[in-house]
């Protein structure tokens, strides 16, 4: 009988150490438990072991909260479950290694974007694909992007790190895609107020791309910004006339079927009262 009570105690203070060293991560994955155990535990033990000796008693305590399959909210000691507040960048940061954090998103991250989603946008390659999810009040979605390294950088992000493209790329790719960023008001209320952009970087990046329509559409974004933003108005036509000088080819729309007056600089019909739109944002 005293042999059973000290392995019972023995085991408590091991899920009790073991939630101690995860409390501080807030977010984590199977394998980060899994990890943090090899400190706790004598030896190695096994995955399935882990899982029933720790992880279902700190659910069964509510000290840990399943997302989804695979990975975890830890919560604090004074903290209900019901109210727990769920920080969308660091979870979306755990779903995957290879991966990084972009449009929407990204804007959220750097401080710019004009509203807050309740989604969130995990870029990963198609091999890293998941299946879009729900927790509390986010939703998490995949978009499968081929190249999942360059313009991305990882960034500190409370006691962990997260991956996201560079502002950059994070410019370039809400203008590619717009539909990822909002919609146009959103995608430029937002940009307007993106500091530190290296346009020569940007310009770069664009023109790297070889897509035909898409300089126009960044022209034309820079110069409507740097009338709108001082974090613009340093833009020279220099600058901007390397990108001018690769249109080619009949007008294209900025927003698809929709005709209006066109921008002969950019050679870009542009919707009829697109920019009076945007001033009663």
């Amino acid at each position: 009988m005293g042999n059973c009570v000290k392995k019972v105690k023995r085991m408590v203070n091991k899920t009790e150490a073991l939630y101690t060293a995860l409390l501080p991560i807030k977010i984590v994955s199977f394998d980060d438990i899994v990890q943090a155990s090899s400190s706790v535990i004598e030896g190695s033990a096994n995955r399935k072991y882990v899982y029933r000796k720790y992880v279902k008693r700190l659910i069964e305590a509510h000290k840990l909260q399943a997302i989804r399959k695979g990975l975890y909210a830890v919560l604090s000691p004074l903290e209900k479950a019901e109210k727990h507040e769920p920080d969308k960048l660091l979870i979306a940061s755990k779903i995957r290694k290879e991966y990084y954090l972009g449009f929407h998103t990204a804007l959220e991250y750097y401080g710019c974007a004009y509203s807050v989603f309740n989604e969130a946008y995990v870029c990963v390659n198609s091999k890293d694909r998941f299946d879009p999810f729900r927790y509390k009040q986010f939703i998490f979605k995949p978009l499968f992007i081929k190249d999942t390294t360059s313009q991305v950088v990882e960034k500190p992000y409370g006691s962990s790190f997260l991956r996201v493209s560079s502002k950059e790329r994070a410019f370039m790719e809400c203008i590619d895609r717009v539909q990822y960023a909002g919609g146009w008001e959103e995608c430029i209320k937002s940009l307007e107020n993106l500091r530190g952009l290296d346009v020569e970087k940007l310009i770069s990046l664009t023109l790297q791309q070889g897509k035909r329509g898409l300089p126009r559409r960044i022209g034309f974004i820079l110069d409507l910004l740097r009338k709108r933003s001082p974090f613009f108005e340093h833009i020279n036509d220099t600058a901007l006339s390397k990108m001018e000088i690769e249109i080619r080819g009949s007008p294209q729309y900025l927003v698809r079927g929709k005709r209006g007056s066109l921008n002969r600089r950019w050679n870009l019909y542009i919707p009829e009262a697109f920019e009076e739109q945007l001033r009663g944002i």
